[in-house]
């Protein structure tokens, strides 16, 4: 290896991380800009989580419906062209939102979360290729990655609150889309996908759509360790979203009155999640994930939503979401490593794309209610609603103990079969034809083959099914029969058709010719 080639190896690492820096601070001070610019427009909690709602239904839709297309149009070029185009449709609502008003503001946001959505999930794709080609450790990449949010919450979100207070919420948007150009320029400019393992001169044949989604689904299927974890996460995201859209900025309003105060209290979380997250990337190899993500979970989750309900101090505040950000800061990363071990790289794009949108379809749902419950029971009930659901999630990994210990075992997350289309083979009759069909799930491996009467027996009767081959049988006996009796039909037709004629031959010789000049003979 030449000196020349460590660096362009690990380039691309290096080129992920950033994008992903960049387009997360961006992200960060949107998340905090959002909801306030509504609160104060509209100065309805209901309105904060249709906002919300609005962002994350794309964002969790196209983490499935895209992920065939990352496949078939490549990671790298996903990643920038979503990111660019995320640039313009926040440019769009910057500029347009005066104008046009709270419709414009639905629309807009929409498309914005339909191409975040597709950027995250084809910046992940490309992770796994770059970790390779820079020659690191996945668990402690998944780590740094997982840290990369936690950090860009630590800045943004401040920044976004102290922006917001000096400018405007636009504002502060205007600078995210800034952060999407950059991210996506620097994918361009920096990553290169390595070339395939193995050349060839013909193009592997392209799997139709549905069948790609299909496989996806397949392979979900059959990891109960997996489903297990998007159970978890799709109810603790619904609960975190609520407080995050919605309680955290209402709580803010009532007990602060500044908007400074939201970078105070999301900064505290980031904080101590940064903290726990360069702790856990130091002992990730020592740490049993098991443990780690079990008690993880149990000190992030309900305890920082049950202080903002019985708690109006922000120092007491700004304590538990420290240690509750300290507490989660290895369950991403956990997580994150579980799925590129257990997943081949063929179905990262696809099983990613699902597994985020199952985990992520809480979000769109948590806006909405916690939008409902704090306009209907008000913010303390609708805190303690969402603690103790949270808390029901968490416990998860404690009731399912057998399972959820499947994340200590690492010597065995490799043997997990691929999962294929079905093969299925079709001996069909119709219109007096016996035809054999081949096709791998929608797929026709080839053209449909004729087969006679006696070649389909056969192949009925080599399946050693009586009840089919007495089936085949009455079908050819039914042939049969028909075939005679259109036989008897025709011979019948042709005997009258014989006789007719013979009736029209009598008494009627037929007329001797002559040769032109001669004279006839004589008529009778």
């Amino acid at each position: 290896m030449t000196a020349e080639a460590v660096p362009r190896r690990r380039g691309g690492l290096v080129g992920v991380l950033l994008a992903e820096t960049i387009s997360q601070v961006g992200t960060k001070m949107t998340f905090v800009a959002l909801p306030w610019l509504v609160l104060v427009e509209t100065g309805s909690p209901t309105m904060m989580g249709l906002v919300a709602a609005a962002e994350m239904v794309p964002y969790v839709a196209v983490g499935v419906l895209g992920a065939p297309w990352i496949d078939r149009l490549g990671a790298w070029r996903v990643t920038v062209d979503a990111d660019l185009l995320s640039a313009v449709a926040l440019m769009g609502l910057v500029l347009g939102y005066r104008d046009l008003g709270f419709a414009a503001l639905l629309a807009l946001v929409a498309v914005a979360g339909g191409l975040r959505g597709l950027s995250d999930r084809a910046r992940a794709v490309l992770l796994r290729p770059m970790i390779k080609q820079a020659g690191a450790e996945t668990t402690r990449i998944t780590g740094l990655y997982d840290g990369i949010g936690r950090l860009t919450t630590l800045i943004g979100a401040p920044v976004g609150g102290l922006l917001i207070a000096w400018t405007d919420p636009l504002t502060v948007m205007g600078v995210d889309a800034a952060t999407f150009a950059a991210s996506g320029l620097i994918v361009a400019a920096l990553v290169r996908m390595p070339p395939p393992a193995v050349a060839s001169d013909e193009p592997a044949p392209r799997e139709p759509y549905l069948e790609s989604l299909r496989g996806g689904f397949g392979y979900l299927r059959h990891d109960r360790l997996i489903l297990g974890v998007l159970v978890m996460l799709f109810v603790s995201n619904l609960a975190t979203q609520a407080h995050q859209v919605v309680f955290v900025p209402l709580w803010v309003s009532q007990r602060l009155g500044t908007p400074a105060g939201l970078g105070v209290v999301f900064g505290s979380f980031a904080l101590g999640a940064v903290v726990g997250n360069v702790a856990f990337t130091a002992m990730a190899k020592r740490l049993p994930r098991y443990l780690t993500l079990t008690a993880g979970y149990l000190v992030g989750g309900a305890p920082r939503m049950l202080v903002l309900a019985f708690a109006d101090e922000l120092p007491v505040v700004v304590t538990v979401l420290f240690l509750s950000g300290v507490g989660l800061a290895a369950v991403n990363p956990i997580i994150g490593a579980v799925l590129y071990q257990r997943v081949p790289v063929a179905y990262q794009a696809r099983v990613f794309g699902l597994a985020a949108a199952f985990a992520y379809a809480g979000l769109p749902v948590g806006s909405l209610v916690g939008g409902w419950l704090a306009q209907g029971v008000g913010l303390t009930a609708g805190l303690v609603v969402c603690g103790l659901v949270l808390l029901a999630a968490t416990l998860s990994p404690v009731f399912g103990y057998r399972t959820w210990k499947q994340l200590d075992d690492t010597s065995t997350a490799f043997d997990v079969p691929e999962t294929v289309p079905p093969l299925t083979v079709t001996l069909a009759y119709a219109d007096g034809t016996w035809r054999l069909l081949a096709t791998r799930g929608r797929t026709e491996l080839a053209a449909p083959r004729e087969l006679d009467t006696a070649a389909a027996l056969r192949t009925v009767g080599a399946l050693e099914v009586p009840e089919a081959y007495a089936a085949a049988e009455r079908i050819v006996a039914g042939e049969r029969e028909q075939a005679k009796a259109e036989t008897d039909r025709l011979r019948a037709l042709l005997a009258d058709a014989q006789a007719r004629l013979a009736r029209l031959d009598v008494g009627y010789p037929a007329p001797e010719l002559t040769a032109p000049g001669e004279p006839r003979p004589p008529q009778r």
